[in-house]
């Protein structure tokens, strides 16, 4: 199938006016649809057809001179072809033979009539309606309205129309057939955005993916990254933390080890900054926001393309590297209309797993094992248990069995709405909306919430300019997961590591102590901290206002060559407020009241000049860009504190000690030339080429440029002649890409010396202020580079009704920024930076979708998995590794290694061998080695773990560490159904990942039996001489062992399979509509919906779906406390006027 443009959505048959437009053509032996191509560049039409059917390879002659198009189209097609105008679109179709044209050879005994209406329960004039097996059809009208008849109820009526899929509807005793059309999944007119500019999806020769609107508005998430998973190949998203926190994403693998692995996001043409960078000098980006489009509302957004091969992301250059994802909001009206829409939703949100912790007298068991297995004495509590818990409570702590996890998980309620108001007419554009965003996080004391305001226009000014402009304010609030610390800035151990430790005999509150909470204190033994405490009195608050927009006006200077000049602007302030209040709970105490306001602004203007040229000529397309831009980031923040004697003063003034803790102010410039062409011949052969040049304040002069090219290649079999018989084939086409592109994700002055007064020096015995370079300059420093190639091929059977993508690639990332260790005699505080590393990608994707429309029933069946590999292939230091994940307490040993030959961040330690179960294995493995003064392991007693001797020299060592398996999965997947009838719709959405491991960390904190702490039941079936078929060593306090060393015992398969959404919907039919409001009511959806409804895994800690501990890089899939994901039921309605 070719179709040059897409009819989207069907307005009113008002085309004399198009009609009229004048034509000139002088063309000899030429295909039809070259002819077509002509015409719509002197007349401002599209046309829409199916090759195959109106014969658009026939060659014609053909010469007029300002003819009216109708005559035109009249000499083209009559009689075999009718054509129906909507708008500006021209539909070309046979010509029905319906009943006015030849009666059927039989007499009609039914006569049938109904509406037509698309998805979004409008009408569409123009459609087909056939009696099967006979010439007998009609169209619809102007209201969607048809009538026919038809021989008898065996009859069957073929409804059809470009871009929705074909129906067919058996009429038995029916008299009234209402039809609601169906999109294609696949269709091939598809316009798609490909970066300063678009292509149609028949054309596109790199690795595009495309997600629907819909699709993405249907969750009830803050961003739209989190909306994407598990919809495209090769794209990982993890979500990570509590509401407000993005996700993260990675497209096809990861591009650096240190560095950032984001992928670059566009929002109607402006790049939005990508977080932070890569340094060691010490100095901070400070006030850039990392790149978060939680400030974005997610029904404003029309498309999301993913650019995913380095040909197709080529145009963006040193910012790509890690893949482009491309956002398109909502423009006016298609039906040139005014629409005013209502989306609303209402859902309560609950964890969809808890841990068994111990109760009270669990506790008390296993307490007294662990601290008499390593010979202490009891806390005084165990013996005073009939102790009032606190001075006049009539409850003691034997009658008290708190369950931590009730206290601090809630059902939290999240909400959404938007108005939004859409028009146009011939001349503007319109689409503006207001949306309001609050999810209250099921972990107690943290929430998002988020206002938004969104305006996009476009005004003709003229035949020759255009005007128009995107515009989106948004505040958003943020009440952030509070950490432990007693200082102004907070802690960072987790509210989970709290929630598994408090022991159960502890009250929540104590009205006796200042603050009014309580805690394990020296006579429990134990020092955890009360998380509702922190909950509910720390408070750390982020407030974030973000203007964004672009205005551009556009020159057509002829109706092949086109100027663009834009503006825009991205204005980013933040808030972070920290009130850490005055309290006592029996154990710890905080004596004032630390106050912390941190603030930053960030401005990032872009101005950018386009030449875009749309040239056709005979069966040769050209489009070709060329553009001229600079974007600027401009940086400033400041940290300060202070301490109040008084709970009741929450501002920094006044206060003791008041000081500016922190503060930068940073300003970089990307400066951008870049081409592109796309070339098409006869619709059969296709070449993209681009070539861009960056230069980037951020390096050092000499480095500062960077050249990045892409090319890719397409053939289109399909559209081949000897195809042509293949009536089965509506599409076949291969692709073939190469590109290169940069990572520019690095730090103003990561390449000099950063000069700090930090230091004292003795002069005469006296303690004399003085600078120093803490850090090695490296004026070589440049850009991390990727080349990747990419192979695909697209097919469509069956006039689109099944469709299939493959393809495969292989992603080369050089020059690696690391940081390598420096001798201590050179005198420099931090590493050396440089590049000095290599990493590759590969990995296949596939996509298949599979749509019917039959018996008033339609349904749309899709599935796709990404499989993608990982090696590290040079440190440049022989034998090299980069340790990371290391943390008190989640055992003594870091998590991860990293060194070439295996893949980034895998993890490693030692593999359990069983349990000793007496003195005498001990005995006998001490003796492996023949040397009486070394142990197989220190301090192992009956009861402990045994780990494998990995180079059988008898002596548990680092040595023995093995890879013990990587967070990457085997493969991603993803499986969408959606289902229409009459009325009623339905879609189920499942994502999974395969074949992941995590670090099980909570499990350490729950099970590892480091000290007196709450714990989860297995510790109840710890090994003890009287029970020795377990597989959970002895219960010991202080692991003299190091039994919670990092080892496999706390490596567990990650992966899983989730329900991620199943929604069911009522749309009240148009008929019934008509009767509210005087007509003035077009669409009315009622529905309910489940996220996250179902969870299907092996992973024993609270969900496996892990991203990584405050966004530190080497930690990913390490389980640190992360909080399970929401389950989350709510209901909706949309309604349109």
């Amino acid at each position: 199938m070719v179709v040059l443009t897409t009819l989207a959505s069907a307005g009113d048959l008002n085309g004399q006016g198009v009609l009229d437009n004048k034509v000139s053509l002088d063309v000899m032996d030429m295909e039809v649809k070259t002819i077509l191509l002509e015409i719509e560049k002197q007349v401002p039409v599209n046309f829409t057809y199916r090759s195959k059917l109106i014969n658009a390879t026939r060659k014609v002659s053909m010469q007029v001179s300002d003819a009216r198009l109708s005559e035109v189209l009249d000499d083209l097609f009559t009689p075999s072809v009718e054509f129906v105008v909507v708008d500006k679109e021209i539909v070309l179709r046979p010509a029905p033979k319906t009943a006015k044209r030849s009666a059927p050879d039989y007499i009609p005994e039914i006569i049938v009539s109904g509406r037509i209406i698309d998805e979004n329960n409008s009408p569409v004039p123009g459609v087909n309606i056939l009696e099967k097996g006979t010439t007998n059809g009609t169209t619809s009208d102007v209201d969607g309205r048809y009538t026919l008849a038809v021989q008898d109820g065996n009859s069957q009526l073929v409804i059809s129309f470009i871009g929705y899929t074909t129906q067919e509807i058996v009429v038995g005793t029916q008299t009234v057939i209402n039809v609601q059309l169906a999109p294609d999944v696949v269709n091939l007119s598809e316009i798609v955005v490909i970066g300063y500019g678009t292509q149609k999806r028949s054309s596109v020769t790199g690795a595009v993916a495309s997600v629907d609107a819909k699709e993405i508005a249907a969750l009830p998430v803050p961003g739209v990254e989190s909306a994407l998973q598990g919809r495209i190949p090769g794209v990982s998203i993890t979500n990570n933390g509590s509401p407000g926190t993005p996700p993260i994403v990675r497209i096809r693998g990861i591009g650096s080890i240190t560095g950032n692995s984001d992928p670059l996001y566009v929002v109607d043409g402006f790049p939005i900054n990508q977080s932070g960078g890569m340094s060691t000098s010490g100095v901070t980006m400070g006030g850039a926001p990392p790149t978060n489009l939680n400030s974005f509302d997610t029904k404003d957004i029309e498309s999301v393309e993913v650019l995913k091969d380095a040909a197709a992301s080529a145009i963006y250059g040193s910012r790509a590297a890690n893949g482009v994802v491309i956002i398109t909001t909502k423009q006016g009206s298609k039906d040139k209309k005014m629409h005013i829409d209502v989306d609303s939703y209402y859902g309560a949100q609950t964890a969809w797993k808890l841990l068994d912790l111990l109760n009270t007298q669990e506790y008390l068991r296993y307490g007294t094992d662990l601290v008499t297995n390593a010979g202490n004495a009891l806390p005084t509590r165990f013996s005073n248990m009939n102790d009032p818990i606190y001075p006049g409570a009539s409850q003691t702590y034997a009658q008290t069995n708190t369950d931590w996890q009730d206290a601090m998980f809630r059902t939290a309620p999240i909400t959404q709405t938007q108005v939004s108001l859409s028009n146009a007419n011939e001349v503007t554009k319109l689409f503006t909306s207001a949306g309001y965003f609050k999810q209250d996080g099921i972990l107690l004391g943290t929430s998002f919430e988020r206002y938004s305001f969104r305006l996009n226009s476009e005004s003709k000014l003229s035949k020759v300019f255009t005007f128009g402009e995107n515009f989106n304010v948004s505040y958003t609030k943020t009440a952030n997961e509070i950490g432990t610390s007693s200082s102004a800035t907070g802690g960072n151990r987790p509210q989970i590591q709290h929630i598994v430790h408090q022991v159960p005999y502890m009250p929540i509150y104590d009205p006796t102590l200042p603050g009014g909470y309580r805690a394990a204190d020296a006579s429990d033994g134990s020092d955890p901290e009360n998380p509702v405490r922190n909950a509910l009195m720390d408070q750390s608050k982020t407030d974030l206002v973000k203007f964004f927009g672009t205005a551009y006006i556009e020159a057509s200077i002829t109706p092949w060559l086109k100027y663009k000049f834009s503006a825009g602007g991205d204005f980013t302030t933040t808030r972070t407020f920290n009130d850490f209040p005055i309290y006592n709970d029996g154990f710890r105490a905080r004596n004032t009241h630390n106050l912390a306001d941190n603030r930053g602004h960030f401005f990032s203007p872009l101005l950018s000049n386009q030449i875009t040229i749309d040239k056709t000529f005979g069966k040769n397309v050209v489009n070709l860009i060329a553009v001229a831009e600079r974007q600027d980031f401009k940086n400033n923040f400041t940290n300060s504190s202070s301490q109040q004697a008084s709970n009741l003063v929450h501002v920094l003034r006044g206060g003791l000690n008041p000081s500016i803790t922190d503060g930068g102010d940073t300003e970089t410039t990307l400066l951008s030339y870049l081409a592109r062409v796309n070339y098409e011949y006869d619709g059969k052969y296709l070449l993209s080429a681009s070539f861009r040049r960056d230069g980037f304040s951020s390096f050092a002069p000499g480095h500062q440029w960077g050249n990045f090219p892409g090319v890719s290649v397409g053939w289109r079999i399909s559209e081949e002649e000897f195809m042509k018989v293949v009536t089965q084939i509506s599409e076949l086409k291969l692709r073939a890409s190469y590109g290169k592109l940069g990572a520019n994700n690095i730090a103003p002055f990561a390449w000099q010396s950063g000069i700090f007064t930090s230091s004292n020096y003795p002069f005469n015995n006296t303690p004399t202020g003085g600078s120093y370079f803490n850090q090695l300059a490296n004026k070589e420093l440049g850009w991390e580079t990727t080349t990747m190639t990419n192979y695909g091929i697209d097919l469509a059977l069956w006039e689109n009704r099944f469709t299939f993508s493959a393809e495969y690639y292989n992603r080369n990332v050089d020059n690696l920024l690391l940081q390598i260790p420096l001798a201590g005699s050179l005198g420099y505080a931090v590493n050396y930076l440089g590049n000095l590393g290599k990493m590759k990608n590969w990995g296949y994707e596939f996509v298949a979708g599979y749509s019917k429309a039959t018996g008033g029933v339609h349904f749309n069946l899709s599935a796709n998995i990404g499989i993608t590999r990982n090696e590290v292939t040079d440190l440049y230091i022989p034998n090299s590794t980069i340790s990371a994940g290391s943390n008190a307490d989640y055992g003594p040993n870091n998590m991860t290694r990293t060194e070439a030959g295996h893949p980034i961040q895998g993890f490693y330690g030692w593999k359990t061998d069983g349990i000793f179960q007496n003195q005498a294995e001990i005995d006998a493995a001490n003796a492996l080695d023949g040397d009486a003064s070394t142990k197989y392991q220190d301090n192992a007693s009956p009861g402990d773990i045994r780990f494998k001797d990995l180079n059988n020299d008898g002596v548990i060592n680092l040595l023995d560490q093995q890879y013990l398996g990587s967070y990457l999965p085997k493969f991603n997947y993803g499986l969408n159904f959606s289902a229409n009838y009459n009325a009623f719709d339905l879609t189920l959405f499942v994502q999974g990942v395969q074949g992941n491991k995590v670090y099980n960390g909570t499990k350490v904190l729950t099970q590892g039996m480091l000290r007196l702490f709450g714990a989860e039941k297995e510790v109840l079936n710890a090994w003890r001489p009287d029970h020795t078929n377990t597989d959970i060593p002895r219960a010991v306090s202080g692991d003299p062992n190091q039994n919670t060393r990092a080892s496999d015992r706390f490596v567990e398969d990650g992966s899983f399979l989730r329900i991620k959404n199943i929604s069911i919907g009522y749309n009240v039919p148009s008929d019934v509509l008509r009767g509210f409001a005087h007509g003035s009511v077009r669409r009315l959806r009622i529905y309910v919906s489940s996220q996250n409804l179902v969870t299907l895994t092996k992973y024993s800690g609270y969900d496996p779906e892990i991203g990584t501990r405050n966004n530190t890089n080497l930690t990913s899939g390490i389980d640190y406390g992360q909080f399970p994901q929401p389950r989350t039921i709510m209901g909706g309605i949309q309604l349109g006027f």
